[in-house]
């Protein structure tokens, strides 16, 4: 037992028992991703729906109204129902309803129902499945799940901690079958490091607490490969068709797998002729065959059981998911242009490159040059599978015409391929040089230096850069798009600080993003979450969080005022390199020269004719630090603003357009003068002479009997 224990339990179970360990442990070190909400939603109605048979909660215990409870910024008016959305929700809401008002449905934790607060009464069975229309549901399904298993009925885990639990147990998964895989081909030290490679790997390790799609997809997509390979070469049907119930777990989550056949059936031929040579026979057990021939349906039938949104019209509506794909997986991005060469986007390849630590890529690059020689060679299939797997998702991305955004999570199934390579790389230089020990603790320190260059930056893992490019900071001087995208987990670190920081009954809001980016069970039960605390310059202390990154709706006065007028209380950085500010909007906290604004005088205006319609022109005869422009205007015989933009210059010759939409209110503050059917556009102390308004349109209300108002900074800045 002592041997068998010593032989297999350290190079094959001993990382991923400790990813598992350390996984689960730091669950609530991590966020919420920005497109869980809906997933988390989707995932409650349909697993009560296959449980129950029932299409809507009623039969759940009901969270109690809210009225004695309500919100200030509702005025006392709250008309919240049971178990459900608000009747009527404040103007000023960002985004759609569902995200804002599932932190009004449940303003404090009532852990004693254990009902989740993600099974939320208007988007039930009935709702989603007519709304469908994006990604397959398997994984949103099996998340909530590990949510009813660990949360509803055993109490052992929060609500939103529990939904994750399922992305770290499928990771778990992939870093035990890379680890028995490369220990099978390869033996004990490869096993090692394909396993912490991937275990440690940067993207992989963090974004499997909180992305529901791209960590389980990766698993099965590995797992699919895995089970498929040795069934195949071990003649086992049973491991096929584990292989197939994979896939369609994978096809299920993400359309990604759909690309595995390019991996496959290279790979399998390479396979059987190099078997047929070797012993002039076809290497296929009956059963086998059997099961490759019964492999299609069983991935199409797990998809279509487990997907109601295709039982009423199956041709019709996978149409439609195809489309949905098209539009997403196409199309060169404007930030692309500059990574084309010719019409190939080498884009996620520098991505790769300079977000895997130097040792992991190093012995990645060792173990890609050992797989092609072993091809070459004919020795081993197994290298071939590898190499495939990795490079088939990197050339579906970089292919002319193909689409990508937000770093290389959308291909995350490269990340098992790239490890085992790892794996290889280790194996090879153990082999082929001399002085194996010292290698081999060379390896194994490279490993441990990449373990704590993760460990040194978490939970912030996802936006790691490696000293190619000379870390974040390095990747952000030089613009890499993406840089610093936590894509809504380094929030998290901001409702931690306010957890322990914040003064008693504080309010929050997020200064762009809406509500459902943080857990509403997450926060310190006083504090009130809304986007609506917004009070502007009337400073009345609320406290607003928001992540700082390049990204366009930085520039929106909304992120702009807090960001220019206040000190942060609380900033969370990665080599320098702020991922998330704290602001508390109090005179306190307000910069000097922001703290008083005076009305300006422009020096001329002028409503002039351009090639479509006519613009706003005004000269304030010197610069000033503007923070807003308002005008009175009349409402009859005249159409309501739609459209246009605000552009300012200091020269009247080189123009800047701001960010904002001037058709929309920018902020509460403003959502007011809207109201009373004036025009009010803000500025964060911008320094300009000239403001240009084209409404791009003839007949606006916001030019006809006009009177206007300009304000700015009282001192400079």
């Amino acid at each position: 037992m002592r041997k068998l224990l010593i032989k297999y339990f350290f190079p094959i179970l001993f990382v991923p028992i400790l990813f598992l360990f350390f996984g689960v442990g730091t669950i609530k070190d991590y966020g919420i991703n920005w497109d869980e909400p809906y997933h988390f939603m989707r995932g409650q109605a349909y697993l009560h729906f296959f449980l129950t048979g029932e299409k809507d909660y009623s039969t759940l215990p009901k969270y109690p109204r809210v009225n004695s409870n309500c919100p200030s910024w509702a005025n006392n008016k709250c008309n919240i129902s049971p178990g459900g959305a608000t009747d009527t929700m404040p103007s000023n809401v960002k985004g759609p309803i569902y995200e804002d008002a599932i932190t009004a449905q449940y303003p404090r934790k009532l852990f004693s129902l254990w009902r989740s607060a993600y099974q939320h009464d208007t988007y039930d069975y009935n709702y989603i499945v007519i709304n469908e229309g994006g990604h397959p549901p398997i994984n949103d399904i099996l998340a909530a799940l590990t949510n009813t298993i660990f949360y509803q009925r055993l109490h052992l885990m929060g609500d939103l901690d529990s939904h994750h639990l399922y992305e770290v147990l499928t990771s778990f998964l992939i870093v035990l079958a890379v680890g028995v895989a490369t220990y099978l081909n390869y033996g004990a030290l490869p096993a090692f490091v394909a396993s912490s490679s991937l275990a440690i790997y940067p993207l992989f390790f963090s974004e499997s607490h909180f992305n529901i799609k791209d960590p389980p997809l990766a698993s099965y997509y590995g797992l699919t490969l895995l089970f498929l390979f040795f069934g195949i070469t071990r003649k086992e049907w049973k491991l096929v068709l584990i292989s197939s119930i994979f896939a369609g777990l994978g096809l299920g989550t993400k359309l990604n797998i759909a690309f595995a056949p390019l991996i496959v059936v290279p790979w399998l031929l390479y396979f059987l002729l190099t078997k047929y040579i070797e012993t002039k026979k076809l290497f296929l057990s009956k059963g086998t065959f059997v099961m490759l021939i019964f492999y299609a349906p069983v991935v199409l039938g797990i998809v279509y059981a487990l997907w109601p949104y295709l039982w009423s019209d199956p041709f019709r509506n996978t149409m439609h998911i195809l489309d949905y794909y098209r539009q997403i997986g196409t199309g060169t991005a404007a930030e692309m242009t500059s990574y084309l060469v010719g019409k190939w986007n080498t884009y996620p390849v520098l991505w790769i490159v300079y977000t895997t630590q130097v040792p992991i890529l190093l012995l990645a690059l060792i173990g890609v040059v050992y797989s092609v020689y072993s091809t070459v060679k004919g020795k081993d299939s197994f290298p071939l599978l590898v190499l495939l797997w990795l490079l088939v998702p990197i050339l579906r991305v970089s292919w002319p015409g193909a689409g990508i955004y937000g770093g290389v999570r959308q291909l995350l199934e490269y990340v098992p391929a790239l490890a085992i390579e790892a794996g290889i790389g280790a194996y090879a230089l153990t082999r082929y040089v001399k002085y194996k020990i010292a290698i081999s603790i060379l390896i194994v320190i490279s490993i441990v230096f990449s373990m704590y260059e993760i460990v040194m930056i978490h939970p912030n893992e996802n936006v790691y850069f490696n000293q190619l490019i000379g870390g974040l900071s390095g990747a952000r001087s030089k613009n890499i798009p993406y840089w610093g995208n936590t894509y809504g987990n380094a929030y998290q670190q901001g409702v931690d600080w306010l957890n322990k920081n914040a003064v008693p009954n504080a309010r929050l809001g997020l200064a762009i993003a809406t509500q459902a980016n943080i857990s509403r069970n997450s926060l310190r039960s006083d504090i009130e979450y809304y986007n609506g605390s917004w009070s502007g310059t009337k400073r009345e202390g609320e406290y607003e969080i928001e992540l700082d990154f390049e990204w366009p709706f930085k520039y929106w006065y909304s992120f702009q005022y807090y960001d220019k007028y206040l000190d942060p209380v609380y900033i969370s950085s990665v080599d320098g390199v702020p991922l998330v500010k704290v602001w508390k909007n109090d005179i306190e906290h307000t910069k000097p020269a922001f703290r008083e604004e005076i009305n300006y005088q422009p020096a001329s205006t002028l409503l002039r004719k351009n090639t479509a319609n006519k613009e706003l022109w005004i000269d304030m005869g010197k610069d000033i630090f503007l923070t807003g422009l308002k005008i009175w205007h009349s409402n009859v015989g005249c159409s309501v603003q739609k459209g246009g933009y605000v552009a300012l210059s200091t020269d009247n010759k080189t123009w800047v357009r701001e960010a904002d939409p001037p058709d929309t209110a920018q902020v509460p503050p403003t959502t007011a003068e809207w109201k009373k059917g004036n025009f009010l556009f803000l500025f964060p102390g911008t320094k300009a002479r000239y403001i240009l308004f084209d409404p791009q349109m003839n007949d606006t209300c916001i030019f006809k009997n006009m009177r206007i108002q300009i304000s700015g900074l009282k001192i400079l800045p």
